[in-house]
């Protein structure tokens, strides 16, 4: 009878190492891509977005996180094209280059914004300059990048289980802020097979509302 209890004490303790050995990756840390606010501005004659973000650099979709740096966008749309537009955000400016195939003035600049709740936004164009207050899309109501990443592991169980080997992540993931009518979230799960899935994440009820698979 002393050894079966023995025995069975044994099996216990061995039991219980190895569940508190066992780690959950930290999915937050695989995060290669982050964009986490916009600013817009937008009335009858242009639009001014601003996105905010941090992203590996180099950027590789490979399924391998790299180092990461800010970077922040800037489009402009106008009623007409002109030779020569500029910009000035908080302290950057610089002539913006025109993308024909989207219909609109893009700059870029390693750099990032103080997160607040508006920024000003010196446009000059056609021999004028005038400054617009492009406002942040967050509101209290909005999940965070963070809380969007937990939506998406939580939804997506099985995908998550299977790229996880005991504490490490075989994956890495992009969460991108989008704005349209409301805020949502992008989460795009890459594996090492540049195989990505994606989540549609609901900013306001922290819920995935679509995936797609690609």
């Amino acid at each position: 009878m002393k050894k079966f209890l023995l025995m069975l004490l044994t099996a216990v303790l061995t039991v219980c190492f190895f569940a508190g050995c066992k780690k959950n990756a930290d999915y937050l840390s695989y995060v290669s891509e982050k964009r986490d606010n916009i600013y817009l501005y937008a009335d009858d004659s242009l639009e001014i977005r601003i996105y905010t973000s941090q992203r590996e650099n180099p950027y590789s979709a490979d399924g391998i996180k790299g180092d990461m740096t800010s970077l922040c966008e800037i489009y402009v749309r106008l009623p007409e094209n002109h030779d020569d537009v500029a910009v000035k955000v908080d302290a950057v400016e610089g002539e913006m280059n025109y993308k024909a195939v989207e219909n609109c003035y893009y700059l870029s600049f390693s750099d990032a914004l103080k997160k607040k709740e508006s920024v000003t936004v010196t446009l000059s164009y056609g021999g004028n300059s005038a400054e617009y207050k492009a406002a942040s899309v967050l509101d209290d109501g909005i999940i965070s990048c963070e809380d969007a990443v937990k939506c998406a592991v939580e939804h997506g169980k099985e995908l998550f289980a299977s790229l996880t080997d005991g504490n490490i992540f075989l994956g890495e993931i992009y969460v991108r802020l989008l704005y349209d009518d409301g805020c949502y979230y992008y989460v795009g799960v890459c594996d090492r097979n540049k195989k990505i899935t994606a989540y549609l994440v609901d900013g306001e009820r922290g819920k995935v509302i679509a995936s797609h698979e690609k």
